[in-house]
């Protein structure tokens, strides 16, 4: 149904997982099983990525979430980069990457009432895109919504997703702590004379956004809690009550009419994003089952190897494959297909998912070919080479030492 929209990018991904399948059923000795759980990952991931799509054009429309942008935009220097990351991973709980798409244009247009002379402009610019990219970016880890925790608990079992939250949160917590004192300390000398004009807390907006999600959340919880099964189908099965429901509270009379523009107009400009996510679950699993696991981590050590240490390597290896351009939910599936076909598991289960998170954040700001970056670049015109390696090297290489002593905390330095 989409082949007119297809790219060279979905190309290229269908060709390789015909290649996979192809390879599958020359070389497996269980290829339809394996085939089996591969559409089972890439249907999952497109199905939540267009509902998802339908949340994220409701929000679009929303008053409240274009005047809560505004807001995170409009703060003193010592309390933007806190409001923008903070706020950044909270609205992105519904907008998901489309929060990126609203608040940069918001960042650019603020700073070009400053005039187009001020010298402190392009550090202003740096400053608070960085602050949006790295709040947006470990939100992964704890975000019921986020892509890579769903698409990892499809594939390794026996996950505890309470857990990961919690793990998700702290650690975030302490990277937004990292990175405010690194902006602080890098921009200490670039102050600008007088005072900037801010913006009050929205309290309406606010109010509005906050029962909006407590709505959404409600939902979630009562699915899960009445068909007995996870989450990720009270996500699946909300989504569209959600966007039916937000969308009569904003403007009854005209409803029907942005219902039927919805789905009709603004879901399949979805289809290309889709089809790449599907591609990335398919192709990450039916990699997973051509590599011999166990001789694998023989190879590396993985029994031996302690936890803590094991739980460290990981972000950083995910974040150097994203570089080969492979994307970060195909690396996710792939390290959690791969764990999961271990004889026995060298670490704790909930550990390892929350690791491959970890890693999937490192890469959103270390990658050129992350998703996040390619859509600041072209909401933005900054390059992704300098939104990565120019301007947030340093922040990911920080995040990436201060897991190594964050595991080993966690697993009590076994």
């Amino acid at each position: 149904m989409a082949l007119r929209r297809l790219t060279l990018r979905e190309v290229y991904l269908i060709a390789l997982s015909i290649a996979l399948t192809v390879a599958a059923l020359l070389r497996s000795g269980d290829p339809w099983t394996e085939l089996s759980g591969a559409l089972d990952s890439a249907s999952f991931l497109m199905a939540f990525i267009l509902l998802l799509g339908l949340l994220n054009a409701a929000a679009a429309r929303s008053p409240s979430v274009a005047v809560l942008g505004e807001y995170l935009t409009r703060q003193p220097p010592g309390r933007r980069y806190y409001v923008l990351n903070v706020g950044t991973g909270f609205l992105a709980l519904l907008f998901n990457i489309g929060i990126v798409s609203l608040i940069v244009p918001l960042i650019q247009k603020g700073i070009a009432r400053l005039g187009p002379d001020d010298p402190l402009n392009p550090i202003r610019e740096r400053r608070q895109v960085s602050a949006l990219m790295r709040g947006f970016a470990w939100s992964v880890t704890w975000s019921p919504t986020a892509i890579a925790p769903l698409a990892v608990m499809a594939v390794l079992p026996g996950v505890d997703r309470a857990a990961w939250v919690g793990y998700g949160l702290l650690v975030s917590a302490l990277v937004l702590v990292l990175g405010g004192i690194e902006d602080k300390l890098r921009w200490r000398s670039a102050r600008a004379p007088g005072k900037r004009p801010t913006m009050a807390l929205p309290g309406e907006a606010a109010r509005n956004f906050g029962i909006t999600v407590l709505c959404f959340f409600a939902l979630v919880a009562g699915f899960a809690w009445l068909s007995g099964e996870t989450v990720v189908l009270g996500l699946l099965l909300s989504c569209p009550i959600m966007v039916v429901g937000w969308v009569m509270a904003q403007a009854p009379r005209q409803a029907l009419g942005r219902l039927r523009t919805i789905a009709l107009d603004e879901l399949p400009r979805s289809v290309n994003v889709a089809i790449t996510l599907a591609c990335s679950g398919f192709i990450g699993r039916m990699a997973a089952g051509q590599v011999p696991a166990a001789d694998l981590a023989r190879i590396l050590g993985l029994e031996t190897m302690p936890d803590w240490l094991l739980l460290a390597m990981l972000p950083p290896a995910l974040s150097i494959f994203s570089l080969l351009a492979l994307s970060p939910t195909m690396m996710a599936v792939f390290f959690g297909s791969l764990f999961a076909a271990l004889p026995s598991l060298p670490a704790d289960v909930t550990l390892i998912a929350f690791s491959i998170s970890c890693g999937w954040a490192l890469s959103m700001t270390f990658s050129p070919f992350a998703t996040v970056v390619l859509v600041i670049e072209r909401a933005s015109g900054i390059p992704g080479r300098r939104l990565t390696f120019g301007w947030n090297l340093g922040f990911t290489l920080l995040c990436t030492v201060l897991l190594f002593p964050v595991f080993w905390v966690l697993t009590g330095g076994t």
